[in-house]
């Protein structure tokens, strides 16, 4: 009796002396922001990678596609909760399972590929895990888990290795070119990136030489914005470094759309200033929602102008979706622009944007906001819309080409017909297509426009016959396709912009790119793959104005998770 006693005694203190260590031993989350340069362009963090990976296993087009039979969320959850709180597990598993994550963006380099227009975007970026983990294992980790990806993607890599005081270096290169994976371990942490001076710079953030992203007031407020304490994983991006971006992506846009010279260097004299007094900072987060990943965006803007764009970008009481009986089944895009009254936005965008700038830029502001209408055929804005609306939609037919169609609701014919004829020049043929009156340009780039059913349609010649030839067959449009209506039913009437997207293309490449970082190279897919890639319903973002500023939201198979992996992936390597 006496030694049973003490044996329960042992084993009872064995008991708490187990919880007790695996208490002490379990992963203690940090902020990710004191990993980061205070001065970093995208600052992005995920604290829990198993949680990210057992909720995007659980959506409903992983589900469907099943990539990988041996991915589940159980066996996620249960083995990496087991490494994570014991330490117990392979280096690799163990590091997963216990990491927190930062991406850090602090450049980009944009140039010409070649001689022609197209445009060589390089981030230059670094991943920081905190992996909670002893060194001599996240070097391990680091080094085979990096290193098989360098090896699959550049065959045969030059390795260099290196110690310093601070950190163990290992740094693949391909064997021709400027391509090359940084890596850097310093005690619990790896730095991986593409760019040797961004892991330097993380590195001088731990060193205290350079100061961090912690403690920044924005960057609290925003995150409170998007909810990122619940979230999946988050992001944020400081006033300056949004102002910046914004006039990157701007003049990118400008560049490569149909603007005209002068509309660019309008666009270039007034980006910068626009920017820096409108253009507040940002945040995203993500999370699992009904089987998709939805996406959180905020943008603050400065000034209360939020406030006086409330009630001209006031959603229709009423929506209106007729537009997806003017395009065929396989419209890539429709953007639904859900306004009272379209005319008065315009008029409210010009009187704020020029509000906001200095004479004599001011006087340029209309001729801007006018010009950059053109590419969609509305060359005076101030008669056109008028004369359409208040229903007006964009759309484009296919992912791969840049013509975007208009589509308007006929309010004034006499007004919207003279409008048409000065966009398409004074030699125009007419053709009927079905009931449609199709009007053509003898101008390639003019384009062309239909009239039917009391709607405008204008883009490109080929475009608008497309739709107008499905619009004569009711079972072909965008209206009678399942996987579109499924989303229409769930949109949100509230939403100022409502954007659906076929999703096939995003799904694709976020599932190859996870074959390729898995096994080097894009599985075989059957045909039932193909199939249930095409039965996936499009994805959905709904805009509205807030207080502070513009709110979105997305609803789609993997969001951003999705194009931050392809991105990920695409570019580690370049």
């Amino acid at each position: 009796m006496v030694n049973a006693r003490k044996l329960l005694i042992v084993l009872a203190a064995l008991v708490l002396l187990l919880t007790a260590w695996l208490w002490w031993n379990r992963p203690q989350e940090v902020d990710m922001a004191a990993y980061v340069p205070a001065d970093s362009l995208v600052f992005i963090e995920a604290n829990n990678l198993p949680r990210v990976a057992s909720c995007l296993v659980s959506t409903d087009a992983w589900k469907a596609l099943a990539p990988f039979d041996d991915v589940t969320p159980t066996r996620i959850n249960w083995l990496t909760r087991f490494a994570a709180w014991t330490g117990i597990g392979t280096a690799e598993a163990v590091v997963f399972a216990r990491s927190q994550m930062a991406v850090t963006l602090m450049d980009i380099d944009a140039g010409r590929a070649g001689e022609g227009l197209t445009l060589n975007i390089k981030p230059r970026a670094a991943i920081v895990l905190e992996t909670h983990t002893g060194e001599r294992r996240v070097r391990a980790a680091i080094e085979k888990l990096v290193g098989n990806f360098a090896r699959r993607a550049y065959g045969e890599p030059r390795i260099e290795r290196r110690e310093t005081d601070e950190a163990a270096w290992i740094i693949w290169s391909a064997p021709e070119g400027e391509r090359r994976i940084v890596s850097a371990v310093a005690d619990s942490v790896a730095i991986i990136g593409n760019d040797q001076a961004t892991v330097e710079a993380c590195l001088a953030v731990r060193r205290g030489e350079r100061p961090s992203l912690a403690g920044n007031a924005d960057l609290e407020v925003m995150r409170g914005r998007v909810d990122s304490g619940n979230a999946l994983a988050s992001g944020y991006i400081s006033p300056s470094s949004a102002a910046r971006l914004t006039v990157l992506a701007a003049s990118l846009y400008a560049a490569q759309s149909a603007l005209n010279p002068r509309a660019q260097s309008t666009a270039a004299a007034l980006l910068p200033q626009l920017t820096d007094r409108i253009i507040g900072g940002a945040a995203w987060s993500t999370r699992l929602n009904g089987g998709k990943i939805e996406d959180h965006y905020f943008i603050a803007v400065k000034n209360n102008l939020a406030a006086r764009l409330q009630e001209p970008l006031a959603p229709s009481i009423e929506t209106n979706e007729k537009a997806s009986e003017l395009l065929p089944s396989g419209a890539y895009q429709l953007t639904h622009y859900n306004l009272r009254d379209p005319e008065k936005a315009w008029r409210s965008f010009n009187a704020m944007f020029s509000s906001q700038i200095e004479m004599p830029y001011a006087l340029l502001v209309s001729r801007f906001l006018d010009t950059a209408l053109e590419p969609y055929g509305i060359q005076t804005p101030a008669t056109f819309l008028p004369a359409a609306g208040p229903d007006l939609w964009t759309a484009r037919l296919d992912d791969a080409g840049e013509s975007t169609l208009m589509i308007a609701k006929v309010r004034d014919a006499d007004r919207l017909r003279a409008e048409v004829r000065k966009r398409l020049g004074a030699r125009t043929r007419t053709e009927k297509v079905g009931e449609a009156e199709l009007l053509i340009s003898s101008d390639a780039e003019r384009g062309a426009a239909g009239f039917v059913a009391g709607y405008l349609i204008m883009g490109a010649e080929r475009d608008v016959r497309q739709a107008l030839q499905a619009h004569a067959t009711p079972t072909s449009t965008l209206a009678a396709s399942g996987v579109f209506t499924h989303t229409q039913q769930t949109a949100h009437s509230e939403a100022s912009v409502i954007t659906y997207t076929n999703d096939e293309a995003a799904t694709r490449s976020f599932i190859y790119a996870i074959a390729r970082l898995r096994q080097g190279a894009n599985r075989q897919q059957s045909n039932s793959f193909e199939q249930s890639l095409a039965a996936l319903p499009y994805s959905l973002s709904a805009t509205r104005v807030v207080e502070g500023g513009f709110e979105k939201r997305t609803l789609s198979s993997f969001g951003q998770f999705g194009a931050i992996t392809t991105l990920f992936e695409t570019n580690a390597t370049r």
